[in-house]
């Protein structure tokens, strides 16, 4: 049987450590030169896991760690899919052992894992994971180090994978990984030399009625690369690297016919460099290419690029922002694989030994090479882990997944909640360790604000039509007003807080042809919890996640049938935000959040049904003011400046909405406004002046992206859609600094962006590729989080001119707009 293909490869929250595994030799890379073990295959839980999974090598004697977690989960969409969700309730079992034997200059480290899962309504959906690990190390001389290792794992593929999509449970699979690596050094000259191996074995699996065959994938990848690096005097250092690998199917050729045996090469050059006592950076750039032995299948031949930022703060604070692109595999027919560009920002505090938490935020973008699909997944993370004794912790985890897909159906949303218990051998501390002290100092304590707000309304709807049926995207923005209210408790500088919001107002958006339908949001009502960091001087960064309640007009005219109904749907919401002090009690706020909520039918009439599955993209500004007791001055306020030139990487998140008119069959005049959403990465740069507490400044800037929308009319009508393709330009900033380290702006400038619109009706099939010029205009608020160090949250609406898209003898009015938000780091030159 042929595999079905929603074009969506396999995506766990935890992206960057989930894909680079088929990118061996960059993995090799870094851990030949720290010491570390190739972290294990990343399952889909939660990232405060993500540690435990890599052994690090450390001094000391034999030691024997043992732990065991149970957690209660729920995920409110198990099948990934746009319309007709499942949710389900399930436990989780996580038996962990690890044996290092060994210490100082040869040691080997010996690891035993496994994830049991079981369903309370899906049993389908039940899962055995396990996995085999050793890795040693061994010095060869004083300069000279040898570390090898292997793994073998028996693992599942994620719902969202596309060889997993119409299966009627996941995808097993064995996967065999092996590595060895040597690092040496020399004066200012390092080298370093890595090999690797991985075998992968899936297994078929039933789908309805018939096997979904896969044994055409089992393959072996080999790769071997090195790395050169010298040290300059200034303490950076240049490197050289380059990698040769050999990816061999078992079978000559897949179910379709394929040859998907390939070699590949990548070279690229950067630099190290410790910035300062608290941040380190390694970039790289370069270009990798693949050949296929099938002729049919194009090769590949682009661009890398790679970033490492680390940051190590005071009072527990850490964080990182990794950045990277690689060439994966895919069955999809005709396709010869995928580039994958991602990227993960994260930020994490240990108050004292009892108490750890973390959030993060993480993007890829998946460009199908040889057809014509592309996806961008996004994702966000927090977590929470509380040690009521030396040996036993409580946790709390929540994830937020998208994607976004140019094929028509393919997005969704995804919500993740779990409570954990667990239990482990070694003991987090030793003797008695003090309790965590809260404390409702400012920004802790009561809070009251008000908000404005600027949202996109989207909606996928999916029904019949005549024998087939209709998929598409629908919606369009609009503003609204927010009050919140809330409380928060500070430890160190680790923020916990709850706050209750009611919105009024909000976007609609109509459909206007031989169906009149549309939708409107008219008030909402939500609880969050909030969780964040405060910086030196007082600011709050911080992400929240909630339930939300939102009352929904829905009007439906199909011929003589007419419905009309206003009702409350439950959702969920996600975002982040800065809070920045001004004054003695004063805050002003900048926050994006995403809301999901729950799909329903909607009656069109002889018995037939749509079904509206809605959510909801919104950046709230306003201010506040609260009533904690005063902070102590436990520090002096470090200032940073907001002058000069500066480069930052961005990861972001918008909407696109496009006015789309044209002539359907019977000369009906179709009228409608179409819209959905996705991610983007991107990079900027600029140059400011401040006078007095006036900024001024010019910032360039360059993004690539998947945010689209699409439809799809089966069996015979019009399938097209349009996309958001890559963009660039300038814009000013204006702003205003306030307290020691924030800045508040505005921004207004010009971009060019190509939009890519697939057309196909009644055997006429075209694509524009059309770059437009846009008018771009927002603002956000940028906080320090060193003397060079910033964090931005941005918000830009941008105005494009119409075009048409002409096939045949007809043409469709196309008039983009779309509402982007980008989280920023950015370092000041």
């Amino acid at each position: 049987m042929q595999k079905p293909h929603s074009a969506v490869p396999k995506m766990v929250f935890a992206i960057g450590a989930a894909m680079r595994i088929s990118n061996g030799f960059k993995v090799m890379i870094l851990a030949t030169a720290s010491g570390l073990a190739v972290p294990a295959l990343a399952q889909a839980t939660s990232p405060n896991r993500t540690a435990s999974e890599t052994v690090t090598i450390t001094p000391g004697g034999s030691r024997l760690d043992a732990g065991l977690e149970l957690a209660t989960a729920y995920d409110d969409n198990v099948y990934v899919s746009r319309n007709h969700e499942q949710n389900d309730v399930y436990l989780v079992l996580r038996p962990s052992l690890k044996l290092r034997l060994g210490s100082g200059d040869t040691m080997l480290t010996v690891r035993g894992a496994g994830e049991i899962a079981r369903y309370a309504d899906l049993s389908s959906e039940d899962y055995d994971d396990w996995s085999l690990a050793g890795d040693a190390r061994a010095a060869l001389s004083k300069t000279v180090s040898l570390t090898a290792g292997a793994e073998w794992r028996w693992d599942h593929e994620s719902r969202a994978s596309p060889e997993a999509v119409s299966g009627i449970e996941p995808t097993r699979y064995q996967r065999g990984f092996g590595y060895l690596g040597i690092v040496g050094s020399s004066g200012n000259v390092t080298g370093r030399l890595a090999g690797t191996v991985t075998r992968y074995a899936f297994s078929d699996v039933p789908a309805s009625g018939t096997m979904i065959h896969n044994a055409d994938r089992d393959r072996i990848q080999m790769e071997i690369g090195a790395r050169g690096g010298f040290a300059l005097s200034s303490g950076t250092e240049l490197f050289l690297q380059g990698a040769s690998d050999w990816r061999d199917y078992d079978q000559k050729a897949d179910d379709s016919g394929y040859r998907r045996s390939s070699d590949g090469f990548a070279i690229a050059a950067g630099f190290h460099r410790k910035l300062d006592d608290a941040w380190s950076a390694e970039l790289f750039a370069g270009w990798m290419w693949r050949d296929y032995r099938d002729p049919r299948l194009p090769d590949i031949d682009s661009w890398d690029i790679g970033a490492v930022l680390d940051w190590t703060g005071d009072k527990g604070l850490g964080g990182s922002f990794r950045l990277d692109r690689s060439s994966e595999e895919t069955t999809l027919p005709g396709a010869s694989g995928y580039i994958m560009t991602s990227g993960r920002l994260t930020l994490r505090a240990d108050v004292g030994p009892r108490l750890t938490a973390g959030i993060g935020l993480s993007g890829a973008h998946y460009d199908y090479v040889g057809a014509d699909r592309s996806e961008f997944v996004i994702g966000g993370d927090l977590w929470v882990r509380q040690w009521l004794s030396r040996h036993i912790y409580l946790g709390v985890d929540y994830s937020h997944a998208e994607r976004s897909s140019n094929a028509a159906g393919f997005d969704y949303d995804q919500n993740r909640f779990q409570v954990s218990l667990g239990v482990e051998l070694r003991p987090r501390y030793t003797g008695d360790a003090p309790a965590v002290a809260w404390g409702n100092a400012t920004p802790g304590g009561a809070y009251f604000g008000l908000l404005a707000s600027h949202a996109t309304l989207i909606t996928g709807v999916d029904g019949p039509r005549g024998p087939g049926s209709n998929t598409a995207d629908f919606g369009d923005m609009g503003g609204g007003v927010v009050a919140v209210a809330g409380y928060g408790i500070l430890a160190s500088r680790l923020y916990l807080g709850i706050e209750t919001e009611a919105a009024l107002a909000g976007p609609d958006w109509q459909h206007s042809a031989d169906r009149i339908f549309s939708m409107s949001k008219d008030n909402a009502v939500g609880l969050s919890a909030r969780i964040g960091w405060v910086t030196p001087n007082s600011d709050l960064v911080y992400a929240r996640f909630g339930v939300t309640s939102t009352t929904f007009t829905t009007d439906y005219t199909h011929g003589a049938s007419a419905y009309s109904q206003s009702a409350r749907h439950t959702g969920f919401s996600a975002g982040l935000g800065v809070e920045a002090q001004a004054g003695r009690r004063g805050f002003v706020r900048a926050e994006y959040l995403v809301a999901s909520q729950g799909d329903f039918d909607v009656p069109t009439g002889s018995g037939n049904f749509d079904n509206f599955s809605p959510n909801e993209t919104q950046f709230r500004f306003g201010g506040g003011i609260r009533f904690g007791r005063d902070a102590a001055a436990t520090e002096d306020p470090r200032p940073s400046r907001f002058d000069g030139p500066y480069v930052g990487l961005q990861i972001g998140h918008g909407a696109l909405v496009t006015a789309n008119q044209g002539v359907r069959s019977g000369g009906t005049e179709l009228d409608v406004t179409r819209a959905s959403r996705g991610g983007l990465l991107g990079l900027y740069g600029g140059y400011g002046v401040v006078i007095g507490r006036t900024y001024l400044g010019l910032e360039a800037e360059a993004d690539i992206s998947a945010i689209n929308w699409n439809i799809d009319r089966e069996a015979n009508g019009r399938t097209y859609s349009a996309e958001h393709d890559y963009s660039f330009g300038g814009t000013a900033r204006a702003g205003v600094l306030i307290g020691d380290a924030a800045l508040i702006y505005a921004r207004a400038g010009a971009v060019r962006t190509r939009f890519d619109i697939d057309y196909a009706t009644s055997g006429i099939a075209v694509r524009s590729l059309d770059t437009r010029t846009g008018v771009r205009y927002g603002g956000g608020i940028e906080v320090g989080l060193g003397s060079r160090v910033h964090l931005r949250l941005d918000y830009t609406i941008t105005d494009y001119a119409a075009y048409d898209v002409e096939y045949g003898r007809n043409a469709d009015h196309f008039d983009h707009s779309e509402a982007l938000f980008r989280v920023g780091l950015s370092w000041r030159l």
